[in-house]
């Protein structure tokens, strides 16, 4: 087999780290399981044969727990995440006709809603994915959880196809660990539990390779039955991906992958007897994959050429086409959507690809060549077939834009079979553990400083992150990177040792003895220069702390003007810093030699650990941070108050919602507003105004939900009747709100609460003055991030500054504020717009206090001492003319702002 090197499970590997010290007695350690599988009687690692499962891996547990998985994964609480409005919402909507049209469902008509039968064109895809979601409201009437089982149950085949797969061709174990990975990989779980479509393209492409390379492999061992099995398979996987998304991704990529893979094992001489030079099944099955491949690809983009944006979509194309490229359609476009829907999984397939090449050695038993072989054209498959997806993708994002990577399967069973080899003996890899670690660890920034990248696994144009969500995020995505990174590097990094503490007293002995080794070693690096050079940096800090603790004493100038923050930290560099280095390593050094204990104890591969990586961050990300996330994106728990709130006969509207998304969660249609006016004379309809026929009397309670951006505009005209802010009665989301015409006895949730203040303004500082007739200053104060107002402040550390304004008569003009905070030749400028640009001046009214929070932070060189604040407003070169109060060129002066 010259495609893939048999590489030697001890050739090149890092010799085990532990071995016992001189004068240590036998008794105190234990010899655990190895990685090569299982031990026999005289504890030998037992030969195990790819393509043959471990005998406690037997057919029926391995399917129970491929089951398990993907319907623990995919299947439960599928309601429980509202529709995502307008995305999943416009996919609800036209499945809902396919399925009065197709199905001939009944009581699915909705009032002022398009009834006609989609076409290709209005679904932007091809309709295999809407006709499955029809069938689960015809079935189940209109519900979100009706239109997601079918695509979930399009998820939950797709992954025990691919067990099977490997299950035969690998063996068992690979098979549960590939849908352990697959459904534990954010793009494939989110896709098969939304109403998005593309989980029917990967489940398809994975049914479509299995089945053919499944027929291909089986078959050059001129057997009959699993070729022909495995042929259906197929069959249905390629009716399906171009029922989905066409030609090009839905038939081509998998045909010409199998075609391809059947040409380099014949020409590679890893076909199984290749001297005799029969013609086989599996011969026949990758010649036709490969003419099938071709042909497909030929007239896909043929058609691809012949087709525009404004021209009806043609079923063999099978994708929408954008009338203005994006700006980042680059060949690149994929791999960055897959960095960021796939983490953390992401942050391991480099590397995981890399060692699909590094088969473990069978061991030159001739009775695992056949398996071997196998195994190897299942490397090769999923190489080539995963190149292919990824180059129709690339070629199809100048013209479609990003679309949901069908692929995820493949990449999931590469995954698997590194964890594989790993636990039959392939080496591990220092390289892999630290590289792993530090690409998820930029992935993870990208998404601290892009919230909106978790946004990647829906493939949807122009989403909106809540920012209400964006701390949570943060919090989620951290301790999936703390989870997964870690058990990786710890799984990866060296060979489970055969030798283990049993005793804490024996293993701080050999801690001390490690520690005084790396001592000794430390000694002799550069000839001992380094170790001075390091105690010349000690003395220094000693010499800087002794400095800085008798300067500010005795008041000498240039450490009195130190920032305290700065000098402190120097003070204590000597003693922390060198605490650190000591102890960084030993926390590392337990870290280790715990998962190594844990290792042994539980008897369980040590590779397993990867998986358990996996499985603890996939929980983290399916089971907490998108349900919290599709909660904010979603009116379901709006709809949810209004139910437990209203009482009979009060009504419900709404406002920049579609009226449609009521259906799914109150029976019916609403009242639907898309003009705040509208919305506000309907809200506030009184007892002698007009009614409309069938709307309640006038006078009753209301109740409207309210889209975030138009929540302003309705606050203000609220404000301009009754003097107060809107009612908002749930105001969780930071996208989508539930507000009424009376509060009642519960608390206002409106955001506008805390800068529209329904009650008098006391602020620390109080200011009398004025810009011209139109607002008036009232004071300000500092807090620090938890609320708390403060009196100083420190460099390099997070403040807010509220300023108090009172609104006279209707503010002329678009204003935004300016901070200035100047002394010792040293000035911090913080324009800002006013309120965030939430609250618009144009909406304030007269009356209205208004509390403007701008968050700020001095820079190291503020020295300290009292500073002088100033703020007021500009537009372009103009200032807002102070006409009363203490002002310096049109600048409001505030007082004092003392720096520590």
């Amino acid at each position: 087999m010259s495609s893939v090197h048999r590489g030697d499970p001890h050739h090149g590997a890092p010799p085990a780290v532990l071995e016992p010290h001189a004068g240590e007695a036998p008794p105190h350690a234990e010899a655990p399981p190895r990685d090569e599988g299982p031990l026999r009687a005289d504890g030998a690692p037992a030969t195990e044969r790819p393509g043959d499962a471990a005998r406690s891996w037997r057919g029926g547990p391995a399917r129970l727990a491929a089951l398990a998985l993907s319907a623990l994964a995919l299947l439960p609480l599928l309601g429980k995440s509202g529709i995502w409005d307008p995305y999943e919402l416009d996919n609800a909507d036209l499945a809902r006709r396919v399925a009065i049209h197709v199905f001939g469902a009944q009581g699915l008509d909705l009032a002022d809603a398009p009834g006609a039968l989609p076409t290709l064109t209005d679904l932007r895809m091809g309709e295999l994915g809407f006709t499955s979601m029809a069938l689960g409201f015809r079935l189940f009437g209109l519900h979100d959880w009706a239109g997601r089982l079918p695509l979930a149950l399009w998820g939950l085949a797709g992954a025990l196809v691919l067990h099977e797969f490997l299950a035969r061709l690998v063996d068992r174990k690979a098979g549960v660990y590939a849908v352990a990975v697959l459904v534990t990989m954010p793009l494939y779980v989110m896709q098969a539990r939304t109403m998005l479509g593309d989980i029917v393209t990967m489940a398809a492409l994975a049914m479509a390779f299995c089945g053919l390379t499944g027929a291909l492999l089986e078959g050059a061992r001129r057997a009959v039955a699993a070729p022909a099995a495995w042929l259906a398979v197929a069959a249905l996987g390629l009716a399906a991906g171009y029922l989905s998304r066409g030609l090009l991704i839905g038939v081509a990529v998998p045909a010409l992958g199998a075609g391809l893979t059947w040409i380099v094992l014949r020409t590679s001489g890893a076909w199984p007897d290749p001297e005799r030079r029969r013609i086989t099944l599996g011969d026949v099955a990758g010649a036709a994959a490969l003419l099938l491949g071709l042909a497909a690809a030929a007239k896909g983009l043929l058609v691809l050429a012949g087709s525009s944006a404004g021209a009806p979509l043609p079923r063999d194309l099978g994708v929408a086409l954008l009338k203005k490229p994006p700006v980042e359609s680059t060949f690149d476009l994929t791999l960055r959507q897959l960095g960021h829907a796939l983490f953390p999984w992401s942050a391991f397939l480099p590397f995981a690809i890399g060692r699909l090449f590094r088969a473990p050695d069978p061991q030159g038993d001739a009775a695992v060549a056949p398996g071997a072989e196998r195994e190897a054209g299942v490397r090769i498959a999923l190489v080539v077939t995963s190149a292919l997806a990824y180059g129709a993708f690339a070629l199809l994002a100048p013209h479609a834009g990003a679309l949901p990577f069908s692929g995820p399967a493949l990449l999931a069973a590469i995954a698997a079979l590194a964890i594989r080899d790993l636990e039959r003996g392939a080496p591990a890899s220092r390289a892999l553990a630290v590289g792993c670690a530090v690409l998820a660890f930029v992935l993870y920034r990208d998404f601290l400083l892009s919230p909106d990248r978790a946004l990647s696994v829906f493939s949807v144009e122009k989403p909106i992150f809540p920012k209400s969500f964006e701390a949570e995020a943060a919090s989620a995505m951290r301790l999936c990177l703390l989870t997964f990174a870690g058990l990786v590097a710890l799984t990866w990094f060296e060979e489970q040792p055969r030798q283990i503490d049993r005793s804490l007293p024996v293993w701080a002995r050999r801690l001390a003895d490690d520690y005084r080794a790396g001592a000794a070693a430390l000694a002799r690096i550069w000839s001992g220069n380094l170790l001075f050079l390091l105690i010349v940096l000690e003395a220094a800090l000693v010499g800087v702390a002794a400095m800085l603790f008798i300067g500010k004493r005795i008041g000498w100038a240039p450490v009195a003007r130190m920032p305290n923050h700065l000098a402190a930290a120097f003070v204590n560099a000597w003693w922390a810093l060198p605490l650190l280095l000591a102890a960084g390593p030993a926390l590392l050094i337990a870290a280790r030699d715990v998962f190594r204990f844990a290792v042994a104890r539980t008897a369980v591969p040590r590779a397993l650990g990867t998986l358990l990586a996996g499985l603890l961050a996939g929980s983290l990300l399916s089971f907490w941070y998108y349900p919290a996330l599709a909660a904010q994106l979603s009116p379901k728990e709006v709809f949810e108050s209004y139910e437990s709130l209203r009482k009979p006969g009060e009504p419900l509207a709404t406002l920049g919602i579609r009226s449609r998304a009521a259906a799914y969660y109150q029976g019916g249609d609403v009242a639907s507003f898309s003009d705040a006016a509208a919305a506000f004379a309907w809200l506030t309809a009184s007892a002698g105004g007009d009614a409309a026929e069938g709307d309640p009397a006038p006078g009753a309670r209301r109740w409207l939900v309210v889209k975030a951006d138009e929540l302003p505009r309705l606050n203000s005209l609220f404000r301009r009747r009754h003097e107060r802010n809107l009612p908002v009665l749930d105001g969780r989301s930071s996208q989508i709100l539930l507000a009424s015409n009376e509060l009642g006895d519960r608390p206002n949730q409106s955001w506008l609460a805390q800068v529209v203040l329904d009650e008098p303004a006391a602020p620390a500082n109080p200011i009398d003055a004025m810009f011209e007739d139109q607002l008036e200053v009232l004071g300000w104060e500092l807090t620090d991030d938890d609320g708390r107002k403060v009196s100083s402040v420190i460099p390099q550390k997070s403040y807010h500054l509220r300023t108090y304004f009172r609104v006279h008569h209707p503010i002329l003009g678009n204003w935004k504020m300016f901070v200035h905070i100047d002394g010792f030749q040293r000035r911090y400028n913080g324009d800002h717009p006013v309120l965030e640009g939430r609250y618009p001046l144009s909406l304030w009214q007269p009356g209205d206090v208004i509390v403007d929070d701008h968050e700020f932070q001095l820079e190291p060189n503020f020295t300290p001492g009292d500073y002088t604040l100033y703020f007021g407003f500009f537009s372009g070169e103009a200032r807002f003319e102070v006409t009363r109060g203490p002002e310096h060129e049109n600048r409001v002066r505030g007082g004092i702002v003392r720096v520590r």
